[in-house]
C-alpha cells in the first residue's frame, strides 16, 4: 500500500470511529430536546460559550487539519500530512464535558434515536466524501467540525417520517376516544398546565370517572399513548395537558381530539425562546378555544380577558375565573379567604392549600363547576389537591431540613412564589434559607434579566444562594452582587446546602438542569 493510501484510510478510520462515538452525544441531546430541528446546534453554542476551553480545543483541530493540508507543502515537511490523522481524534472531548451516555439524563436507544443516529451518520458519510475528494485526508475533519448542525438537518429530514410512523397510533387513538365518548377537558398554559390538571381530576373524579394524561404527556404522541392505554369503556372525563414548541401545533392537537372543554392557565414568558415573543406565544396557547364550545379562562391577564370576550363574541360559553378577587364567575380571594362558585354563588370561606398557586386551582374549579360538580363536594375536595411532582413539593428528612423540590418546569412567577413560600417557611422555622438552582433556561430574550432578578430576590430574602453548572452563572452572580457560591455539579450543592441548612433550615431545589446544559 502506498504511503499515500495508508494516510487517506488512517484519516478515514480515525474520521469514523470518531463520528460513531461522538453522535451518541448529540442523539442523547437531540433526544433530550425531543428531536426538534436546530435545537442541537443551539445548545452546541451554549456549551461553547460557558466552556470557552472546549471552542479552542475544537479550533485547535481546525488549525491541525490545516497544517496537514499546506504545512507539508509550505515547509517541505511530508510528515505533518499525518496530522489529518490526529485532528479528527481531537474532536471527542468537545463540548468540554458534554457527557458521551449522560448520567442526569441518559440515552435511550430507542428505534427513534437509532434513525437519528444513523441519519446524522449518513449526512457525515456524504459530506465527508466530498471534502475528502476536494481536500484529501484533512477532509474528514469537516463533517465532525458540524456534526450538531448535521444532527439538526438530519432531523428535519426526519420529521415527517416520524410523524407518518406515529399516524397509526393517533388513528388508533381516535377511534377508542369516539368509541367511549369522554367529555374531553383540555389544558394549556405557559405554567400550571399539569398542577391544573392534576387539580381537576382530584375535584371532578369524585363525581366522574375520570382518565388524566400521566406526567408531561403533552404531545400528540403522548395523548395517543394515553388514550390507547387508559383509557376504558365508562370513562366520563378525559382531562388533557396540550403543550406546544411553535404555533399550530395546540390548533393540531385540538384536530386530532377535539376539546369539550378548553382552558388556559396563564400567558408567561416560557417559550419565548423558540417563539420570540409573548405575543406569539398568546396566539400559539390561544389556538386551544378554536374548536371547544365551552372555554374556562382567568381575567387576571389582559390577554386572556380579551379572549374571554373575544370567545363569547363567538357564541362560545365562556366560565371566567379570577385569583385576585376581581368579578368573575369563579372568584378566589386571596385577602378575604373566600371563594365563589358560580355567577350566582355567594363567597364561601375557603384556605387556599400551601404553596398551591390560586390561579391554577381557580382554572380547576371552573372546569369542575362546567362539568357539574356539586359546591360542596369541589370545596371539600381542595383540601386534598395533590402537589405534581418536582413541583413545590414540601418534605422533610430525618435529620430535620424542610426541602422544597421545584425541580420541575422552572418559570418566572413560579420561581419567585417559591422563594417567597420558602423564605416564610424558613422564618416559620427559625432556621438558614438556602437555595440551590442553575436558574432558568427557554426564557430567550429575557432569560438573563430574569435569573439575575431571581438571584436579587433570593438575597432579599435573606437566602443563600448555591448555583449549579454554567448556564446561567453570570446572570445570577449579577444579580445576587457576588453573595452566591458557585458549584459545577448538583450533588456537590446538595452536600454544602444541608450542612449550611443545619437542622432546622429550608431547602429550596429551584430546577435542574440536566447535563446536556453546562
Amino acid at each position: 500500500m502506498s504511503p499515500d493510501l495508508l494516510l487517506l484510510v488512517a484519516a478515514i478510520t480515525s474520521g469514523v470511529v470518531t463520528a460513531a462515538l461522538i453522535n451518541l452525544k448529540w442523539v442523547r441531546v437531540a433526544q433530550r430536546v425531543h428531536y426538534l430541528p436546530r435545537e442541537v446546534a443551539r445548545l452546541e453554542r451554549l456549551w461553547f460559550d460557558r466552556r470557552p476551553l472546549g471552542a479552542l480545543w475544537w479550533g485547535g483541530a481546525a488549525i491541525l487539519a490545516l497544517t496537514s493540508v499546506q504545512g507539508s507543502a509550505w515547509l517541505n515537511m511530508p510528515e505533518l500530512a499525518w496530522l489529518a490523522v490526529i485532528a479528527p481524534l481531537m474532536i471527542l472531548p468537545t463540548p468540554w464535558r458534554l457527557p458521551f451516555r449522560g448520567v442526569t439524563s441518559p440515552l435511550a436507544w430507542t428505534p427513534r434515536a437509532q434513525r437519528a443516529y444513523a441519519g446524522i451518520f449518513v449526512l457525515q458519510l456524504v459530506l465527508g466524501t466530498l471534502t475528502v475528494v476536494v481536500l484529501g485526508p484533512a477532509g474528514v475533519l469537516i463533517p465532525l467540525l458540524f456534526t450538531a448542525n448535521l444532527a439538526d438537518l438530519a432531523l428535519g429530514f426526519l420529521w415527517y417520517l416520524e410523524r407518518n410512523l406515529t399516524m397509526k397510533f393517533v388513528s388508533q387513538a381516535q377511534r377508542k376516544l369516539k368509541r367511549v365518548k369522554p367529555r374531553v377537558v383540555a389544558i394549556t398554559g405557559s405554567y400550571g398546565k399539569t398542577s391544573t390538571k392534576g387539580y381537576v381530576a382530584t375535584l371532578v373524579g369524585g363525581t366522574h370517572s375520570t382518565v388524566a394524561s400521566p406526567a408531561s404527556f403533552n404531545n400528540l404522541m403522548g395523548l395517543s399513548k394515553t388514550i390507547n392505554e387508559h383509557l376504558v369503556a365508562g370513562t366520563s372525563v378525559f382531562v388533557a395537558e396540550m403543550g406546544m414548541n411553535a404555533e399550530g401545533r395546540i390548533r393540531e392537537l385540538s384536530n386530532w381530539f377535539p376539546p369539550d372543554i378548553a382552558a388556559i392557565t396563564v400567558i408567561g414568558e416560557a417559550h419565548m425562546e423558540r417563539l420570540g415573543s409573548k405575543e406569539a406565544i398568546f396566539r400559539a396557547k390561544a389556538e386551544i378555544t378554536e374548536k371547544a364550545p365551552t372555554v374556562v379562562l382567568p381575567i387576571d391577564q389582559s390577554e386572556l380577558r380579551t379572549l374571554a370576550d373575544k370567545c363569547a363574541r363567538a357564541k362560545k360559553t365562556v366560565i371566567t375565573v379570577s385569583a385576585q378577587g376581581k368579578k368573575a364567575d369563579i372568584v378566589l380571594d386571596p385577602d378575604l379567604g373566600t371563594v365563589k362558585y358560580g355567577p350566582q354563588d355567594q363567597p364561601s370561606p375557603m384556605e387556599i392549600p400551601p404553596f398551591g398557586h390560586g390561579v391554577n386551582i381557580a382554572v380547576a374549579l371552573g372546569i369542575a363547576w362546567a362539568l357539574d360538580v356539586p359546591k360542596a363536594e369541589a370545596l371539600a375536595r381542595l383540601a386534598h389537591l395533590p402537589v405534581a411532582a418536582h413541583r413545590a413539593e414540601v418534605g422533610e428528612i430525618t435529620e430535620g431540613v424542610a426541602i422544597i423540590d421545584d425541580t420541575y418546569n422552572s418559570n418566572p412567577v413560579g420561581a419567585q412564589h417559591a422563594v417567597t413560600s420558602g423564605a416564610q417557611l424558613a422564618k416559620k422555622r427559625k432556621g438558614p434559607f438556602v437555595v440551590v438552582t442553575p436558574g432558568m433556561v427557554e426564557l430567550g430574550p429575557v432569560q438573563f434579566e430574569r435569573n439575575k432578578k431571581l438571584a436579587s430576590s433570593i438575597v432579599k430574602a435573606g437566602g443563600t444562594l448555591m448555583i449549579v453548572g454554567r448556564t446561567n452563572r453570570k446572570a445570577l452572580l449579577l444579580g445576587a452582587q457576588g453573595k452566591a457560591s458557585v458549584f459545577d455539579s448538583r450533588p456537590d450543592a446538595v452536600s454544602a446546602a444541608l450542612q449550611a441548612a443545619g437542622t432546622t433550615g429550608v431547602i429550596l431545589y429551584e430546577n435542574d438542569l440536566p447535563d446536556h446544559y453546562p
